[in-house]
């Protein structure tokens, strides 16, 4: 079990794959395990593990 932005949920992946589970554009958010900023270019490598806590923050544009 892995806790996103609050919610409990079952996971077995990296930080992309978790991203387009849950239909995010990766393009478009960063994300931050256990505190930690992950950077882009690690998300492949970076495998979350059970108890990780993980926040997603999504970028609007608008005007």
């Amino acid at each position: 079990m892995i806790r996103v932005n609050d919610e409990e949920m079952e996971f077995y992946g990296n930080v992309l794959e978790l991203l387009l589970s849950l239909n995010l554009n990766p393009q478009v958010c960063a994300v931050l395990v256990n505190g930690e900023i992950v950077k882009k270019e690690m998300w492949e490598n970076f495998l979350l593990k059970d108890g990780d806590y993980v926040e997603i923050v999504s970028f609007v544009g608008g005007g």
